[in-house]
């Protein structure tokens, strides 16, 4: 039989158990996960927007850093990568992924440093290559593929500069950024993507080591929410069958 110590040592043991239970609210530690998820959900390019932004970009590509710029835009939108992954691309890299048909990202360039990465070369992500390097003309393959007006490696603050003048100049929504347009690449996937396992391919895409984060893009988007009020918003003409009667009526006379 346990003793009156032993008794004590257990009670002891049981309020210090609830006691951190009670403190440790499983709510807070949900909250900044679903505040995060919402606004990744906001952080995104629509169709329409994408349209409106390349063809703002197209339009000033007379202008040397336009039409480096252009191409840069349309890298980072067809491949998904984050800003920093692509602007430590060289053009060796870019010329080996014409080749391969895959550009390779190695670990020490991603965030976390933990797993490299290869995105499938797309026709339209090959042609945005095909256009840096031959902005780049006859560089030696370990230079910078994207530069400054200088010659030197751009920085992520240059692009993100580069990258709000001209969401400023498209007429994008206020604070877009670069990685809008990863988020972006996610959702076209989603969207458009007739795999069994969209989900699955935007984690291989976007090189996610979870696919938790990939689950974040199978929320519901802005466009279809604001598409589906304004359905309901919108007056409907309601036809009964008495009115149907007229018309055949009038038609038989």
């Amino acid at each position: 039989m346990p003793g009156l110590r032993d008794w004590f040592l257990t009670l002891v043991a049981l309020a210090g158990y609830f006691t951190v239970v009670s403190v440790i609210d499983p709510a807070e530690s949900i909250e900044p996960q679903r505040v995060e998820q919402e606004r990744t959900m906001d952080r995104y390019f629509t169709e329409q927007e994408q349209q409106k932004l390349l063809h703002t970009l197209k339009l000033h590509s007379g202008d040397p850093m336009a039409a480096r710029d252009y191409a840069w835009v349309r890298m980072l939108a067809y491949s998904g990568l984050r800003i920093n992954e692509f602007r430590l691309v060289n053009i060796g890299d870019a010329l080996a992924a014409l080749d391969t048909g895959y550009l390779y990202i190695p670990k020490d360039n991603r965030k976390g440093k933990k797993r490299d990465h290869s995105v499938f070369l797309t026709e339209l992500l090959r042609e945005a290559i095909r256009d840096m390097l031959k902005l780049r003309g006859d560089c030696g393959a370990d230079e910078a593929l994207l530069v400054s007006r200088h010659g030197t490696r751009m920085t992520v603050r240059n692009c993100e500069l580069r990258f709000a003048h001209w969401a400023k100049t498209a007429g994008m929504p206020a604070g877009a950024s670069p990685h809008w347009l990863r988020h972006t690449r996610a959702m076209n996937i989603m969207l458009h993507s007739t795999a069994k396992d969209p989900r699955g391919v935007v984690q291989r895409a976007l090189g996610h080591a979870d696919i938790r984060s990939s689950g974040v893009y199978t929320q519901t988007p802005r466009e279809a929410v604001e598409n589906a009020l304004a359905e309901i918003d919108r007056p409907q003409r309601r036809v009964t069958r008495a009115a149907l009667r007229r018309n055949y009526e009038g038609r038989a006379a």
